[in-house]
């Protein structure tokens, strides 16, 4: 039985606005659809976030997958609680644009991919941080409709898909995300990308997805292979 997530309200009102409604002039794709995450896909957040924690006077043990139990007390070695890692987090998102970086080759890979795919961000972080994101990655060349998100990715993929003609592929860099929409969205083409070397190769492997990777030239050259099959 697929497991039902629940819709964060905020997330498909923005989806609403975008036109992603049930009426007659309801955005329709014809191309395929690329949905995009963008931390870790985008811009960086591990390093930059390993630094806000530096300058907290927390450091990053890379144990796992994972942030909240990876960040221990540099001079006690007690591990961060989720309100510090969420501290950091939150500033994080604050001072995006001067510290999350883009990562190399994504504006050539998105842009390019657009000339025969659409593209839509959507980001997991606190709502109030979104026009910030939309501004910078556009002031940067990534130009496309982004939509925040702060529960499960599926109900909004759900929706997305759901006015796709020609097909529709999600690109992440947290497994658990491709795994929900996997067994939820079977139709979906899944790709994980993951621009931290280490993180990446600490990941879950995930059964179906087209590649893992943290290069932009070949994550273009898999998605274009996979949406023409």
């Amino acid at each position: 039985m697929t497991k039902a997530y629940e819709a964060d309200l905020f997330t498909i009102e923005q989806l609403n606005r975008l036109g992603y409604t049930g009426g007659k002039r309801a955005t329709r794709h014809e191309k395929p659809l690329l949905v995009c995450d963008v931390d870790e896909v985008v811009v960086h957040l591990v390093d930059p976030f390993v630094a806000i924690m530096e300058e907290r006077g927390y450091e990053l043990r890379s144990h796992a997958f994972q942030l909240t139990g990876n960040v221990f007390d540099r001079e006690t070695g007690r591990e961060a609680t989720q309100d510090e890692v969420w501290e950091g987090l939150t500033q994080l998102f604050k001072e995006q644009e001067q510290r999350q970086g883009i990562v190399d080759g994504v504006v050539d890979g998105l842009n390019g991919l657009a000339e025969s795919t659409d593209v839509i961000f959507l980001t997991n972080m606190p709502h109030p941080f979104g026009d910030i994101r939309r501004g910078y990655l556009a002031s940067r060349g990534l130009e496309f409709p982004l939509v925040t998100n702060t529960r499960s990715k599926v109900p909004a993929i759900r929706i997305l898909a759901s006015h796709c003609s020609a097909g529709i592929g999600f690109v992440d860099d947290t497994p658990t995300n491709l795994k929900q929409v996997a067994e939820s969205l079977p139709d979906v083409k899944l790709f994980h990308f993951m621009a931290n070397d280490t993180f990446r190769d600490m990941a879950e492997k995930v059964e179906g997805i087209h590649f893992s990777t943290g290069d932009w030239v070949e994550a273009r050259r898999g998605m274009e292979t996979a949406f023409a099959s």
